[in-house]
């Protein structure tokens, strides 16, 4: 029995030491490549997006139409049932989403934009459009984002027909935590599907 109880709490002590290992997400954009965006974890890697190869198209044989079956008809979930639930997941999820969004720590930005429009004028007003709207939605994703120092770089190109866009990010978050905030969130669900009920339950039979 000893000698089990080691055991559990060997594998235990490893499931922790894994979770506490980062999980690392990279988005990468460049003007004429595919985009790309993967998660990796230990040496494991998770393609996010996948650029869809072109297939040769083939000759599809004729077939005989025939007339597709009706759906069997169930019977829906009442409306106000539906609701209150989706209601309560909406309301469990706000603990649980705050504590991933302070946990998700974003270590690295680098974006580098050329504003170039092929007149000297247009690419000048421009250039003031995209500086503004992107200092400005870093100062606000700052607020609430966990964010470091951004390495962003635009200038204008006056000569140039187009432009170009070389963005890259790079982040992290211990799957531990999100481990935890799904818990949470469960948990806020289920209290507050068992109040919501209860509730309903007094309601009726006062009626």
């Amino acid at each position: 029995m000893a000698i089990a109880g080691y055991a559990l709490l060997g594998l235990l002590a490893l499931v922790v030491l894994l979770l506490c290992i980062p999980v690392a997400i990279m988005l990468r954009y460049r003007t004429d490549e595919p985009p790309q965006a993967y998660l990796r974890w230990l040496i494991l890697r998770f393609d996010l997006y996948r650029p869809n190869k072109p297939e040769k198209a083939k000759p599809v044989p004729k077939q005989e139409t025939k007339p597709e079956p009706k759906p069997a008809k169930r019977e829906p979930m009442e409306f106000s049932e539906l609701l209150g639930a989706a209601v309560d997941l909406l309301s469990a999820a706000k603990g649980g989403t705050r504590l991933l969004i302070r946990q998700f720590r974003i270590y690295m930005i680098r974006l580098h934009l050329v504003v170039a429009q092929g007149d000297a004028a247009q690419t000048a007003i421009t250039y003031g459009k995209v500086n503004a709207g992107v200092y400005g939605t870093y100062a606000l994703a700052k607020n609430f984002l966990n964010m470091g120092e951004p390495d962003i770089e635009i200038r204008p190109d006056f000569i140039a027909e187009e432009g170009s866009v070389d963005f890259e990010l790079r982040g992290r978050l211990l799957p531990i935590v999100a481990v935890a905030a799904a818990i949470r969130i469960g948990c806020s669900f289920l209290v507050k599907t068992i109040r919501r009920k209860k509730m309903n339950a007094q309601q009726d039979e006062q009626q």
